[in-house]
């Protein structure tokens, strides 16, 4: 297997972890707000969900370094291995951070962990924005016109991450509530609200993969 040949069979299954696993987050995440449903079955599905999240939050991290690697060898990205190695030394932090923001989400390390790992979402989306506009309409380091879509597509992406981080931390103490006050109309439509929040960045994140998706594959002349 040649160096091409793996960063695309690594790439694929980024998105095949990232996204199938994902779904797994979200119906998990979703059904644990079932008024329906025992106070045992929800804390279960939503401790489940946070598990699982596990995974495609390290996968949607490894869309850049894995995205640069196949960029290079496709020899679309001309790239220095120092430039190389900085990517993959930020994304391991990155990850880590996101990781231990998750991992510990109810101790104090965790919630600052979090907060530093929205500043980097929000950053790393800016600038990935930017830079693909760059690419796209002047002289940034992506000269093909798909790549800079893609690239500016992956920014938005980031984005779009960030509001479902920021939509759903009034999920959690609703669920505190839950325990405490038990089901009442209240509660339960903070739960709602905050969950609804929640999907529509969910679901737009999901249409924004599968166009980043179709133009890696399509790679279309017109864009």
């Amino acid at each position: 297997m040649s160096a091409l040949q793996a960063w695309k069979y690594l790439h694929v299954l980024m998105f095949v972890f990232w996204v199938g696993t994902d779904m797994g987050v979200m119906l998990s995440a979703r059904k644990s707000t079932d008024s329906r449903l025992p106070l045992d079955a929800r804390v279960t599905l939503l401790k489940m969900a946070l598990v699982i999240e596990l995974l495609p939050r390290t996968m949607w991290a490894m869309a850049l370094p894995f995205g640069v690697m196949l960029s290079r060898e496709l020899g679309l990205l001309a790239i220095s291995d120092a430039a190389v190695a900085g990517i993959w030394v930020f994304t391991i932090a990155w990850a880590l951070v996101s990781l231990g923001g998750a991992h510990w989400s109810e101790k104090p390390v965790g919630q600052r962990l979090a907060a530093i790992n929205r500043w980097i979402i929000g950053i790393l989306g800016v600038t990935l924005v930017g830079v693909g506009l760059w690419s796209y309409f002047g002289q940034g380091p992506f000269t093909t016109g798909w790549l800079a879509a893609k690239v500016a597509l992956y920014g938005l992406i980031n984005l779009t991450v960030l509001g479902i981080e920021a939509s759903f931390i009034p999920v959690g103490p609703a669920f505190g509530r839950l325990f405490t006050e038990g089901s009442t109309p209240a509660v339960e439509g903070a739960l709602s609200r905050g969950m609804s929040v929640t999907m529509f960045w969910v679901y737009t994140s999901y249409i924004l993969i599968l166009i980043v998706g179709l133009v890696g594959i399509a790679r279309p002349a017109a864009i």
